[in-house]
């Protein structure tokens, strides 16, 4: 975002303020003659202009060495306005001195009260100095005030021109957090009845209106049916209308009657006297959000679906496999049975009966080789039924 045009507040030409305050052009041959009656006394002068200020115990909290620096420099200060000349770089410290007194009122204040003390302290002064010369003290005098008077409507303008340069900056701010709002939220201005006032774009382009489609109209158009005549979105009004602010997650309906769910606060604006006198809504759209939960939580779905499936058919696996295992098992014993029969009638038989025993051997062997296998079979089994925890 580009620099925000601001416009520029400065102080008033020297020309304008002479022509104002000194249009005779006398006061600085006035203010040079003064000078050596006043100057001996500048010091005590400054030091009680910068008096409430110092200490610990007062609003400015400056300590022994800050005030002492003032008054070193406002001592230079005063010499250059009755020596030096109504200049720009005069009254650009005047003006400097006005913007820091507009740090609040009191400050203000304490600024335009000590600059008279000052100025009648000097005008006892010169009174002193210049009584057997009534005719030069009336015209001195009327030099010193028409000073004040200058250096004090100098000195409220520089604190005008800094309020004024805080409150464009201030302004600016404000706007500029308002735009950022702008481009990122959703945001609906209502009466406090509901009526809608005004909207942004994000807004609009998110329920799908333009301006004049919903302006003039009721909030409950973005509502479902449901929710218009519940009993709760009465309530809702209700607690705005009292002040309330509101927070939540809300499903509402767009021009086309989709859903969409808006992460929305509702916020009654107050008068100074406390009645709310409009509503204002700021939302973020969360609706892809919510859709991804959704597809997310639908794809897990699927997953436990589809993995109960799988289960459901191992353990099918299993049970039949543990049925051919233990048919396995059975003809396992019966050929044991067959190959110690078969042993029986070799030995009955004795050497007459030699191709008998090899038989008997072969069966009792193959017996053997089948149980191993059973075993093995079995093992298995059992693991893969551990595995499903069956």
């Amino acid at each position: 975002m580009g620099a925000l045009h601001r416009p520029k507040f400065s102080e008033d030409p020297v020309d304008i303020l002479l022509e104002a305050f000194d249009p005779q052009r006398t006061l600085e041959a006035d203010l040079l003659a003064m000078w050596p009656v006043l100057r001996d006394g500048v010091a005590m002068d400054v030091r009680e202009f910068w008096r409430p200020f110092a200490g610990h115990n007062t609003p400015y909290d400056l300590d022994h060495d800050a005030v002492e620096e003032l008054i070193r420099r406002d001592i230079s200060y005063t010499e250059m306005k009755f020596t030096g000349g109504l200049n720009g770089k005069l009254i650009a410290k005047m003006v400097r001195r006005g913007r820091a007194s507009s740090k609040d009122r009191a400050t203000e204040i304490a600024f335009t009260a000590g600059l008279l003390r000052s100025h009648h302290a000097r005008h006892q002064r010169l009174s002193l100095a210049l009584a057997a010369d009534p005719s030069k003290l009336v015209r001195l005098t009327q030099s010193l005030y028409t000073l004040y008077a200058l250096e004090n409507s100098v000195l409220l303008n520089g604190a005008a021109l800094e309020r004024a340069d805080q409150e464009l900056a201030n302004g600016a701010e404000q706007r500029s957090k308002l735009q950022a709002i702008d481009r990122s939220q959703c945001w609906l201005e209502m009466t406090t009845d509901g009526i809608i006032v005004d909207a942004n774009n994000n807004f609009l382009v998110t329920m799908g209106y333009s301006l004049g489609e919903i302006a003039g109209r009721h909030h409950a158009i973005f509502c479902f049916e449901e929710d218009r005549v519940s009993p709760d979105y009465a309530r809702f009004w209700e607690s705005l209308r009292g002040g309330r602010f509101m927070q939540q997650e809300y499903r509402r309906r767009t021009r086309e009657g989709a859903d969409v769910h808006l992460q929305a606060t509702y916020n009654p604006i107050l008068d100074h006297d406390g009645k709310t006198v409009k509503i204002i809504k700021w939302a973020t759209d969360v609706t892809a959000m919510r859709l991804a939960e959704r597809n997310e939580s639908d794809r897990a779905q699927r997953f436990r679906l589809e993995a109960e499936t799988r289960r459901a058919a191992h353990q099918n696996t299993l049970a039949e496999l543990a049925d051919i295992v233990d048919n396995i098992g059975a003809v396992t014993r019966q050929t044991s049975m067959l190959a110690l029969n078969a042993s029986i009638e070799a030995a009955r038989a004795g050497e007459q009966s030699n191709s008998f025993a090899v038989v008997a051997n072969e069966v009792k062997a193959l017996s053997a080789r089948i149980k191993d296998a059973t075993v093995q079979a079995s093992t298995v089994l059992n693991l893969g039924q551990r595995s499903f925890g069956v």
